[in-house]
């Protein structure tokens, strides 16, 4: 997982977002390619828009990008204008966007709440944010985001009482609930673009203000502390609905707090006695929580945690099953970077006193498959897309390579399956090498990836790859 894809950087006003990830194709697009930042989006023929019209208004999301990014003389309907926003995948993203919105407040409310990043120092006093219980909070306008800000500022501010920082902490935690509320999503079906971010920021200021709260109880909070801890496990289970490659710094780390936090003590209880009828135990199993922390770079924790867990009483894994996991995990991702690590952890286990048991008396627990498309599937469509768009021209083939960024951005594990399959050189493997570099995936094992299909002979290969985790300060551990 690339920190860095946490503020993926974008052009504003410079034709759909997912373009921007494409430096090194730009060039490639021809008489199609977008206007340079600051200069407006070329106007693209009435039928060319009346296609995307028709395309956003029988519902995909892609002609909906598209639309109200390179046709700015058409009026998107709301739905149109929804499913852009539903896309809007980073907080520049969503401010670049929130100008689009101005025919629909509430939408554009939504994107200026997303794009909030920190108020300026001294700008807002924030021992006069709103009441949490009283405030209205919908839809987000001025005053809302006013009331976020201050509340953002007392997180840190000196001089606050617990008081004030708890009421600060529930305010964001219910105005980030009621704007994932209002986005409308299906409860069984994985999040958009947006609905990721906003779920990230839920799930941190939420779980934030349970933990404050249940510490040291402030008046008047209980109702809203008991809403937020049922919805934070609602939108836990339906972030493990969703593919986690993309994930950006703030959902990657609070996928693995939030867990932590309802599979504490408790936690099960409150919410069974509130009628809540999914609980912890719904939550994906261990073997796929390392899974995850593994392809987030949190390689360490996973090792931690699964070793712990080896010798946890009353009902340990014990030591064998443990490591079997582990090394089919390292190996299995090209980190064998993290093989001395963990043999050194777990010489470390054994001596433990007592040391954990070799064989465990409960079950290693069975993983279960993930609920999107592996990585082979999406490179084959990103693959066919490119194709297309290869043998298209001008705006059609624009749109083509559009598209095909859409599928890839937020997968580079399925870029690097298609850097893996395309042809050397290609549109293909330039197009998956460009969004890797846009993403700034930094680990060896991308590195590996990527080197091998920018120059052809081993040793080629094996220098670059040597350049490459040196200038990125990826030596093995």
């Amino acid at each position: 997982m690339s920190f860095g894809a946490a503020a993926l950087a974008l052009a504003l006003g410079c034709g759909p977002p997912a373009v921007e990830v494409l430096p090194g194709v730009k060039a490639d697009l021809g008489s199609g390619a977008p206007s340079p930042v600051g200069e407006p989006t070329p106007a693209r023929s009435e039928g060319d828009c009346a296609g995307l019209a028709a395309g956003a208004a029988a519902g995909s999301g892609e002609d909906a990008v598209l639309l109200v990014w390179t046709c700015p003389e058409v009026q998107a309907s709301p739905a149109a204008l929804r499913a852009a926003l539903l896309q809007a995948g980073s907080p520049a993203e969503a401010a670049a966007l929130a100008p689009k919105l101005a025919a629909a407040p509430d939408l554009a409310g939504l994107a200026r709440l997303a794009a909030i990043d920190r108020p300026a120092a001294g700008s807002l006093n924030p021992a006069e944010a709103p009441d949490p219980v009283t405030a209205i909070v919908s839809p987000i306008d001025e005053a809302v985001l006013g009331g976020v800000l201050r509340a953002i500022g007392a997180q840190t501010a000196s001089g606050l009482t617990h008081e004030q920082r708890t009421r600060s902490a529930a305010l964001l935690a219910r105005v980030h609930r009621e704007a994932l509320a209002q986005l409308g999503l299906p409860p069984d079906q994985p999040l958009p673009p947006f609905g990721r971010l906003l779920a990230g920021r839920f799930l941190h200021f939420g779980r934030g203000f349970c933990q404050t709260y249940w510490q040291r109880r402030v008046a008047g909070l209980e109702p809203l502390f008991a809403a937020t801890e049922d919805e934070l496990m609602r939108v836990m289970l339906a972030v493990e609905r969703t593919a986690h490659a993309g994930d950006d710094a703030l959902l990657a780390v609070e996928r693995q707090r939030a867990r932590r936090y309802l599979q504490g003590s408790g936690v099960a209880e409150r919410l069974k006695s509130r009628g809540v009828t999914q609980t912890p135990e719904a939550l994906l199993p261990l073997p796929n929580e390392l899974d995850r922390l593994a392809d987030h770079g949190f390689v360490e924790l996973a090792l931690q945690r699964a070793l712990f867990l080896a010798g946890e009483q009353p009902a340990p894994f014990g030591l064998v099953p443990v490591i079997e996991s582990l090394q089919a995990i390292l190996s299995q991702r090209d980190l064998g970077e993290f093989q001395a690590l963990l043999t050194r952890r777990i010489g470390e286990s054994r001596k433990l006193v007592p040391a954990p048991p070799e064989q465990g008396t409960r079950e290693w627990p069975v993983r279960v498959p993930w609920s999107w498309s592996d990585a082979s599937s999406v490179a084959t469509a990103a693959e066919t897309l490119c194709e297309e768009a290869d043998a298209a021209q001008g705006t059609s083939r624009q749109r083509g390579l559009w598209r095909a960024v859409l599928a890839l951005r937020d997968r580079p594990d399925a870029c690097r399956e298609l850097l893996r399959r395309a042809q050397a050189g290609g549109l293909a493997a330039r197009l998956a090498r460009a969004v890797l570099d846009r993403l700034d995936d930094d680990s060896l094992a991308g590195l590996r990836t990527r080197t091998a299909a920018r120059e052809a002979g081993e040793a080629q290969v094996r220098r670059a790859f040597a350049l490459a985790s040196r200038d990125a300060g990826l030596l093995p551990r």
